[in-house]
């Protein structure tokens, strides 16, 4: 409220006049309770629209070769979306005595195909290393376009278990940053691709 406003509203309570109240402003009309409401249904659409895409680990195919089990990638959302690369980060193994970290496994038969809707999928096979490992966490990275946009990266961690036979359990990221890594080993495909034409 300004001064001049102020001053009249007290001369007016001076002279035995009561002030006119000011008029209350409606927060709460129809329109704007209608635009929140389509605002929050709009939100849960794109939230449940979105591509989706999930990494399985599937059975072994030889017994007592973990690296023998084939990883299938499948779209579970309403959309197809198309796989630019398919990319596997050994984070770190331990076998017979030796680790690796950081090693990067790609294949061209793993990039640029389609995941039709809600039921495509893919089967990679890493065939990593033969023998059974003490310890293992990879890391499998998928590039992926929808509707010709250029969608960010999905990371997908599995850490080997010996249970009764080896399993591989899904696990958060965490703290891993391997964008460079992967960005790398896409870089080098592409250049391949480029000289081999």
């Amino acid at each position: 409220m300004s001064q001049k406003q102020r001053n009249k509203r007290t001369r007016q309570m001076q002279h035995g006049r009561s002030p006119k109240p000011f008029p209350k402003a409606k927060t709460w009309t129809a329109p704007a309770v209608l635009g929140l409401i389509l605002t929050v249904v709009g939100a849960l659409s794109v939230i449940e629209l979105r591509p989706q895409i999930s990494v399985s680990p599937l059975g072994q195919l030889a017994t007592g070769e973990p690296f023998s089990a084939p990883f299938e990638i499948s779209s579970t959302g309403y959309f197809p979306v198309h796989i630019d690369n398919v990319t596997v980060v050994m984070h770190r193994m331990e076998l017979a005595r030796e680790v690796w970290t950081d090693d990067v496994i790609s294949s061209a038969d793993w990039d640029d195909f389609d995941l039709e809707r809600s039921s495509g999928t893919k089967t990679i096979f890493l065939n990593f290393a033969n023998g059974q490992p003490d310890k293992a966490d990879l890391v499998i990275a998928v590039d992926y376009r929808f509707m010709t946009f250029k969608m960010p990266r999905w990371f997908f961690r599995f850490e080997g278990v010996h249970r009764d036979t080896w399993e591989w359990t899904k696990q958060p990221m965490g703290n891993l940053d391997l964008g460079k890594l992967v960005d790398g080993q896409v870089e080098a495909n592409r250049k391949a691709r480029k000289t081999s034409k």
